[in-house]
């Protein structure tokens, strides 16, 4: 008995040194990471099916522009009434950081291009058209239908708009987990990836599978990032690496765990949750338009980036068709644009990038909603009747 009093002290004071050590150096990297950071990356909050999502009523800045959210955490937006007023047509914008508009002021992004040229010259009819910008940095396609079906439906969309870059939006997919009820085919929440939020409130880039308390630590997310840097120093050979995996993003650390399985896996999420979309918004009678942008590489000089890109641009094309969304290729209209010279990165515009695709979205809402603009016989032509969609 004494013994076991003994092993048991023993026990108790490596348990508790050991806390003790973590704690501090938990507490040390901690402060190291936030005294060395630009930004305070603490605009993100956890929910029950999304493992980020916009924190709502915030104010900050992100890539030296500032921002707010309203209650929904909506980027620069009113407080929307939970029901649209009569005269209004809402129109619900999701994406992800390109969607947000990530180092774009919130007038230059595409959704305010789109509306004003919805609003500007919309003749006879009354409406107010209102594209309502609900984007957010570290979300996919996966996290919208989630979103759409536990919050977004609520606010009485007569159509949305999904923005999808395939260069971020597989590799993003590719690391997620979905939680399907039983008896169901699509997702009620969308588990772990490649963001979390750390256990003091702030953004983490790493590898997580979600429901464990220490993948929302620094040191976790420390000792992961070096492990998995030196796996890749003894990474497979080029030819064993999925196709395209030039252009796949990554946080860096985690290129290796995009292998072939878990792309083809992105790949299917994607082009899953997008049609579970089209579904959900149909039995809703909800319009839906699948904006498919391009990345910078297809517009760079020719080699391995540029062809790899092409086809990844290309099936995913064909995958849409092949499933009737309702898509607009954007990337003949950045080519005549400017093609790379609207590009920040490999995915994210500048502010002309976002006039384009703005310009370019608006004349498609147009299409799909039927309106005609109002021309005068100053204009050399005789005013034209508005259709309704």
């Amino acid at each position: 008995m004494k013994k076991l009093k003994i092993y048991s002290l023993v026990a108790l004071l490596f348990a508790v040194v050991s806390g003790l050590i973590l704690t501090v150096s938990e507490l040390s990297l901690r402060w190291y990471t936030l005294w060395g950071a630009q930004e305070k990356s603490d605009h993100i909050i956890e929910t029950d099916f999304l493992p980020v999502c916009s924190k709502p009523n915030y104010a900050g800045r992100f890539w030296e522009i500032d921002f707010k959210t309203n209650r929904f955490g909506f980027r620069d937006e009113p407080n929307l009434s939970d029901v649209p007023d009569a005269d209004e047509f809402r129109i619900l914008s999701l994406g992800d950081s390109i969607g947000f508009g990530l180092g774009i002021p919130a007038p230059d992004h595409y959704t305010k291009v789109a509306e004003r040229l919805l609003n500007d010259g919309k003749g006879l009819d009354q409406r107010e058209f209102r594209i309502v910008n609900a984007g957010g940095m570290g979300y996919s396609p996966s996290s919208y239908y989630v979103w759409l079906k536990h919050v977004g439906l609520k606010l009485k969309p007569r159509l949305v708009i999904v923005e999808a870059e395939l260069c971020n939006d597989i590799s993003d997919e590719a690391l997620l987990h979905w939680s399907i009820p039983a008896g169901q085919k699509f997702p009620d929440a969308v588990v772990g990836g490649r963001y979390v939020v750390s256990w003091d409130g702030r953004l983490l880039g790493t590898q997580s599978a979600g429901g464990f308390f220490f993948e929302k630590t620094y040191l976790y997310t420390d000792f992961l990032r070096r492990i998995l840097n030196l796996r890749a120093r003894f990474a497979s050979p080029e030819a064993e690496r999925p196709v395209g995996w030039q252009v796949f993003y990554s946080l860096g650390f985690d290129q290796t765990l995009l292998t072939r399985e878990r792309v083809e896996t992105g790949w299917h999420h994607l082009f899953t949750s997008l049609e579970a979309t089209a579904q959900l918004l149909e039995e809703n009678e909800i319009q839906f338009v699948l904006m498919i942008l391009p990345s910078r590489y297809l517009y760079q000089k020719a080699g391995q980036r540029t062809q790899a890109a092409t086809a990844i641009f290309d099936r995913a094309i064909e995958m849409a068709k092949e499933r009737n969304l309702p898509y607009l290729d954007m990337s003949e209209a950045v080519r005549a644009g400017g093609g790379s010279e609207l590009f920040f990165d490999f995915a994210h515009m500048t502010v002309d990038g976002n006039h384009v695709l703005g310009e370019a979205l608006g004349e498609e809402l147009r299409r799909v909603l039927h309106l005609k603009t109002e021309l005068t016989e100053a204009d050399g032509m005789m005013p034209t009747e508005e259709g309704t969609p």
